[in-house]
C-alpha cells in the first residue's frame, strides 16, 4: 500500500526543504532523478542524506513543493 506523503512520514524541517529548493534550483526538471542517483552517493547534502533515511525514493516521488 503507498505511503500518504501527508500523514505516514516526518514533516520536513525548514532547514530540509531549503535544502531541496537549492537542490531543485541547480539541477532543472530533473532534480528527482539526479536526487535519487545522489543519493547513493555519500557526497550529497547532509540534510539531504537525512530525508532519504526518513522518507525515501517513494516519498520523493509524490513530493511537490508547497505553494
Amino acid at each position: 500500500m503507498p505511503r500518504d506523503a501527508e500523514t505516514d512520514y516526518p514533516p520536513l524541517m525548514r532547514e530540509q526543504l531549503s535544502a531541496l529548493l537549492d537542490y531543485a534550483a541547480d539541477h532543472g526538471s530533473g532534480w528527482k532523478d539526479r536526487l535519487r542517483k545522489d543519493w547513493l552517493n555519500p557526497m550529497v547534502h547532509p540534510l539531504l542524506s537525512l530525508l532519504r533515511n526518513s522518507h525515501g525514493p517513494a516519498w520523493l516521488n509524490q513530493f511537490e513543493f508547497p505553494e
